[in-house]
């Protein structure tokens, strides 16, 4: 039966998922960190550069999101599991190497070019980071690193407008933020990528699709804004560093405690960008303009969703081949969101506003009606309910491993099904994987189902998945 587009969005707007502060790892703060420090860079390139040096026709603004952008796609497409670890060690010394100078320069046209290579091997960075962030850390560690960077970028803008530190803060935030993210890459782990190395062979699903549709339509709609006449003034800096700052409460609020699920963050994100755009056709000074300058603050929503929504299907769907194809495709592709913008910004300003509200309109109509598809392939699919768990198919492995299955009454074929339903197979890949027919699948389902008094597989992760967030004695969190 064919799902309809509004139930479908009003059964997503009611979805939940699972976030524990328990389940973060000390040791693995430098995954958390680093693949979302590089879009702080990329709002920040207005602050450091001026119109007035160009290459190519170019704003130093979208030569340097193209280079970022070229230079994650180029050294990822020379990455393995092997040597990703020691080629964002390589990527992190050049990427410093020329920083240096840059940062110490006065702006010319050199200090561009140094800007570019700059930029070139943050991406190199951000894209090993990204793997790292995506097949080494757990659900909450995603959402929380993500919400950290967030709330730091925010703060640098409020300081920024503030003029607290007289323009000095800028550089001195990027050189912490560069000295940050190279200490963080130097200290990576081959170790920590071994059990990424031998995950069967992926496909590009229907779910991990979905997920990079997001992904890329909230880097087209958010990066308009910085092109827009006053995005970088001391007010609307001000106006956005707050309302960031407000947003990130929002998103750890609804994880938190009403457990919302990230598809309200995603709509939330588009409503309020339109509504930015919508908002600019005011005249300058009027009190909806400047409103605009606060809605934006909501892009903090659109960077923490998308970021933590690859982090788990990518984690439970893909396997190093689909993710290296993805983002070495996607992130050179992503360039269009700054070219476009800046041709715009280059020869017809005046249709800024309008080029973004309609951009943003088209992306958000599509992921409306695309509600069918989210809700069957992603939100209400039948490995979903690993959004309640700590990871994306690790719990049932830590309730394997800790013995939580003994002493409940269970024969030994309905703890390996028990196990299995727990990593998010369904009933026909249990069958595969233990060959044996779907009926006598189902027929154990139903037999431990019945002992542990439990209606449905919702109910056995909510079970299980409890203890492993709150007895930290009992099962051992491992470092995966």
């Amino acid at each position: 039966m064919r799902i309809s587009i509004p139930t479908s969005f009003f059964a997503l707007f009611r979805s939940k998922d699972n976030i524990n502060i328990r389940n973060v790892r000390l040791d693995h703060l430098k995954y958390m960190l680093i693949f979302p420090l590089a879009p702080v860079f990329a709002n920040m390139q207005g602050i450091l550069f001026s119109n007035s040096i160009r290459l190519f026709g170019l704003d130093a603004m979208t030569l340097m999101g193209s280079a970022y952008c070229i230079g994650a796609g180029a050294l990822f497409a020379f990455s393995d599991v092997k040597n990703i670890a020691k080629i964002s060690r390589i990527s992190a010394i050049i990427m410093t190497a020329a920083y240096i100078p840059w940062v110490a320069m006065r702006e010319s046209l050199l200090s561009l070019i140094l800007a570019i290579i700059f930029m070139f091997f943050l991406g190199g960075c951000a894209a090993c980071s990204a793997f790292a962030y995506t097949f080494t850390l757990n659900n909450t560690e995603r959402l929380l690193g993500a919400a950290m960077i967030s709330t730091f970028f925010a703060l640098n803008q409020i300081d920024y407008g503030l003029s607290l530190l007289s323009g000095f803060f800028d550089k001195a935030y990027l050189t912490a933020l560069v000295a940050g993210s190279c200490v963080c890459l130097l200290l990576y782990k081959t170790s920590d990528f071994s059990a990424a190395e031998n995950r069967p062979k992926a496909v590009l699903n229907p779910a991990l699709k979905l997920t990079l549709y997001f992904f890329v339509a909230h880097y087209f709609v958010e990066i308009f804004y910085t092109y827009l006449p006053g995005a970088s003034m001391p007010n609307a800096m001000i106006a956005n560093g707050a309302v960031g700052i407000l947003s990130v409460c929002l998103v750890v609020a609804l994880q938190l405690i009403t457990r919302r699920s990230v598809w309200n963050m995603c709509n939330l994100f588009f409503v309020a960008e339109i509504g930015t755009y919508i908002l600019y056709f005011m005249p300058e000074g009027s009190v909806l303009r400047s409103l605009a300058r606060f809605l934006h603050g909501f892009e903090q929503i659109g960077y923490i969703a998308a970021y933590y929504l690859l982090g788990c299907v990518f984690k439970k769907h893909a396997d190093f081949r689909i993710f290296k194809l993805c983002l070495v495709t996607i992130l050179p592709i992503s360039m269009l969101s700054y070219v476009i913008p800046g041709v715009f910004a280059s020869y017809a300003p005046a249709l800024l506003p309008l080029a973004a509200t309609l951009t943003s309109g088209i992306v958000f109509i599509v992921f409306i009606l695309m509600s069918p598809a989210y809700s069957k392939h992603l939100f209400f699919a039948e490995w979903s309910d690993d959004f309640y768990g700590v990871d994306m198919a690790e719990a049932g492995k830590k309730i394997k491993q800790s013995g939580m299955l003994e002493g409940l009454g269970l024969s030994p074929r309905e703890k390996e099904v028990a196990s299995l339903l727990l990593q998010g197979k369904s009933a026909k890949e249990i069958a595969v994987i233990l060959e044996i027919s779907i009926s006598t699948v189902n027929f154990h389902i139903k037999n431990l189902y019945k002992k542990l008094n439990i209606g449905n597989r919702s109910e056995l992760f909510a079970r299980f998945t409890s203890y492993t967030a709150s007895s930290q004695d009992i099962i051992p969190v491992r470092n995966d």
